[in-house]
């Protein structure tokens, strides 16, 4: 999704979506090139989960250079998948597949639903977007606009999960 901004043009992905639902300030540094996933052991933990699990589905289906969905299965209606290697974040990870379904229903015209699958825990949570969700989403295009037009990340605020994110100590030490 592209938004028109008044002096910059914003490409939404799904993991911003993401990242705005679970914490502002890591969607700031992760637009900004502050990128401390690449050393985290639980991100190199849930990359082997995905590369691991469903092993015989093709992977990391892109759109547009926009969105990378872990894997679609096929049929007369397909089905998005995101894998996960917790479900400690649940209510971002359902946003970041909701965008997908918004993309796929906005910009391809093809109408879905998704899963999320939790291998290590062996559940998986079936995803559909209604129209409460889709002006949900086109409020926080606005507001990931806004959070990265700043000149400074947001203030941190403790969450339950701080202590696992690769940027903990650059918040909290």
């Amino acid at each position: 999704m592209t938004l028109g901004l008044s002096d910059v043009s914003l490409r939404v992905t799904g993991v911003m979506v993401q990242y705005f639902v679970a914490c502002e300030r890591e969607l700031w540094f992760f637009y900004h090139n502050i990128n401390l996933n690449e050393f985290d052991e639980n991100v190199r933990i849930g990359r082997l989960i995905h590369e691991k699990s469903h092993s015989r589905e093709k992977k990391n289906v892109v759109f547009d250079d926009t969105i990378s969905i872990d894997f679609i299965e096929g049929g007369s209606k397909p089905v998005v998948f995101e894998i996960k290697k917790s479900s400690k974040l649940e209510e971002p990870v359902r946003h970041q597949v909701y965008y997908y379904l918004w993309y796929l229903k906005h910009k391809k015209g093809i109408e879905t639903h998704g899963v999320i699958s939790y291998p290590k825990e062996r559940k998986q949570e079936r995803i559909e977007l209604t129209e409460e969700i889709e002006c949900r989403l086109e409020k926080m295009f606005r507001g990931i606009s806004a959070v990265i037009k700043c000149d400074k990340p947001p203030k941190a605020i403790k969450k339950p999960y701080c202590r696992r994110c690769s940027y903990f100590e650059f918040c909290w030490v």
